[in-house]
């Protein structure tokens, strides 16, 4: 709440700030309603940093472009963002499956790479059907082979013109999926090779296009989309001159030139942004821009401060009621943690870890000796409501080789978990970190065996049988004994085997079960197929989607199916101390997990017993 003090006191200096500023200045301070703030500017190049220019046309402020101006909707200089209108991109169909028109949506805003698209504000969106849209962002130079640097996208399906429906956009008709930080551009694509022919008369177009994942709401009607529309996208910027706060202190070209202000490095790309001391307001880019507030402000601002904590309790408790607190509070093995008591833990030195699914901190919990790990996870508004229902769902889960959930906090618009914390990371680091764990086949077999059984255990020895839906090395976490456990199944990915919950889990697409990506169907043998490819990682310790290797999953089939010489993919540390006999075991417990046909794959009960023969 302190932070609501500070803004409430910023906000009055600005309005005395602005009532003394000069008006003798000669670069325009405003484009219709818009107040243009240095960096930013409008005219000559001395009124703007490079890379920051505004133009204005006819009272709307645009972002210079090579093809056509970018519209901006706000521009603020205290939080470093920007919003900004961007088009879509699509691909039109004719009757022979042709593609007979398109636009990637790329409008080359950005020729300086002051910005990059917010990946806390906005989500990728892909409308279609057999649509499979991806962004394409940030030029690689050639690393890899790969023209991009970032890949992100997702595939939408529909059966007929009735799959769709309004307001759902989790694979039919319409998916969505979280963008990572880094991002530059809206360049889309799309995989031409889905064929349209028996959709164009409801949905004759692909659609893909960033959007404010809180300004977008899917319809049917979106099927058939004006090529000409533009969607609203926040922008990070910063000063990018490659530099450190610390590097670019000590150059000519600093740019926090206020006395009362602060360097902050980006959270988004490389660079930094400048920031008003605390006390003060203003901007920390200009001399003298950042001022301090006048003494009766100050008691104005105690007397709306206690207000705003009355408020604040308020809210707590409204998030508390959302998140399923009077049904989760009577759960016994999940504790509620306040906010208070956590906070301790959710500080920038103590993250270990941060993507698309939120953040993870480790540390320790009041009176405690063992760590634990805190999860900050962003969670779709629209499944917010289904959080309590996961959450005892898990709390009926107790294994051994499966992560514990000890409890959670509520009083956040965000619930955040809290497990135990598992020293060793993930397998997917110990596989193919460049500071490779010593492996021999007894440890491999072992952690194949252990993670299986708590696959098996999900499947098979619960009441309400789960699936786990992103089963993948990084997901399978190793304690200090390298006893693994299967973890980020808890809130997002829990779902009945009884319901066959189609279409609305997000797996890794080197991972996932061709099956499912057809037909939108999940079973129990989507996992053993996902598993399947773990095993295979584990033994070869090489990644499913490396780049350098085309087709790992291939390269097993044509190594067993026709020269029967699968030894030559073990990785040689692992096959040091094996028999041929054991691996021509593994390898067949691979093959049946990587069937197509998912009913002649085995169940995960079956391969944990295989396994653990083959370990004894």
């Amino acid at each position: 709440m302190p932070t609501a003090l500070i803004l409430l006191l910023a906000a009055l200096i600005v309005i005395a700030h602005d009532a003394a500023e000069s008006a003798s200045s000669v670069c325009p301070d405003s484009c219709g309603s818009t107040n243009i703030e240095y960096p930013f500017g409008i005219g000559s190049e001395g009124c703007f940093r490079k890379g920051f220019e505004i133009t204005c046309d006819n009272g709307v402020p645009m972002l210079p472009s090579t093809t056509r101006p970018v519209p901006v909707v706000n521009l603020s200089i205290g939080t470093a963002e920007a919003r900004v209108m961007l088009p879509i991109a699509w691909q039109c169909f004719g009757s022979g499956n042709n593609v007979y028109n398109s636009n990637d949506g790329d409008v080359h805003f950005n020729g300086d790479e002051v910005y990059r698209i917010s990946s806390t504000h906005n989500q990728l969106v892909v409308v279609g059907c057999n649509t499979l849209g991806y962004t394409q962002s940030q030029r690689s130079e050639g690393h890899h082979g790969y023209p991009y640097a970032y890949y992100t996208g997702c595939m939408s399906f529909c059966n007929n013109s009735h799959s769709a429906v309004d307001g759902a956009c989790a694979g039919v008709g319409c998916c969505h999926v979280d963008i990572p930080p880094g991002l530059t551009n809206n360049n889309m694509a799309f995989d031409t090779s889905y064929n349209h022919t028996t959709r164009l008369d409801f949905a004759p177009c692909d659609y893909a296009f960033l959007v404010d994942r809180n300004s977008y709401t899917f319809h049917t009607r979106h099927l058939k989309m004006d090529n000409s529309t533009t969607m609203p996208v926040w922008l990070d910027w910063a000063i990018r001159d490659n530099l450190t706060c610390a590097e670019a202190m000590k150059e000519q070209s600093y740019a926090c030139v206020s006395a009362n202000s602060e360097c902050r490095d980006s959270s988004n790309g490389p660079g930094y942004v400048c920031n008003c001391s605390m006390g003060y307001q203003g901007n920390p880019y200009t001399i003298g821009g950042c001022t301090g507030a006048i003494g009766g402000l100050l008691i104005i601002a105690i007397v709306v401060f206690i207000i705003l904590l009355g408020k604040e309790k308020q809210r707590m408790k409204e998030f508390f009621r959302k998140n399923g607190g009077p049904i989760i509070e009577k759960v016994n093995k999940i504790k509620l943690f306040t906010k208070e008591e956590l906070e301790p833990i959710l500080k920038t030195s103590n993250r270990i870890g941060q993507g698309g699914f939120g953040e993870v901190y480790m540390g320790y919990l009041r009176d405690e000796i063992r760590p634990v790990a805190v999860k900050k996870p962003k969670i779709d508004v629209k499944l917010a409501n289904q959080f309590a229902n996961e959450v005892i769902i898990q709390s009926r889960v107790l294994h051994k080789n499966i992560v514990n959930l000890i409890g959670c906090c509520l009083e956040v618009d965000v619930p955040i978990l809290v497990y135990e914390y598992v020293s060793n990371g993930s397998l997917d680091k110990i596989l193919h970190d460049s500071n490779k764990t010593p492996l021999d086949l007894d440890l491999c077999l072992k952690i194949a065996a252990q993670s299986a059984k708590g696959l098996a255990y999900m499947h098979s020895e619960i009441t309400t049988p789960i699936l786990h839906g992103d089963v993948k090395p990084a997901n399978i976490l190793l304690d200090e004994d390298f006893v693994p456990k299967i973890s980020d199944f808890g809130t997002s990915r829990m779902i009945t085997i009884e319901e066959h919950y189609t279409s609305t889990i997000i797996g890794n697409w080197g991972y996932m079960d061709p099956g499912y990506v057809q037909t939108g169907l999940y079973t129990s043998k989507s996992d053993v197929y996902s598993f399947g490819v773990v095993l295979l990682e584990l033994i070869t310790r090489k990644k499913v989607l490396d780049p350098d290797i085309s087709d790992l999953v291939g390269n097993f089939h044509d190594t067993y199916t026709k020269k029967n010489r699968v030894i030559e993919l073990v990785d040689s540390e692992i096959s040091a101390k094996g028999t041929i006999g054991v691996f021509h075991s593994l390898a067949e417990i691979i093959v049946q997990c990587l069937d197509l046909d998912a009913d002649l794959r085995p169940e995960m009960e079956d391969i944990a017993e295989r396994l653990q023969y083959l370990l004894k």
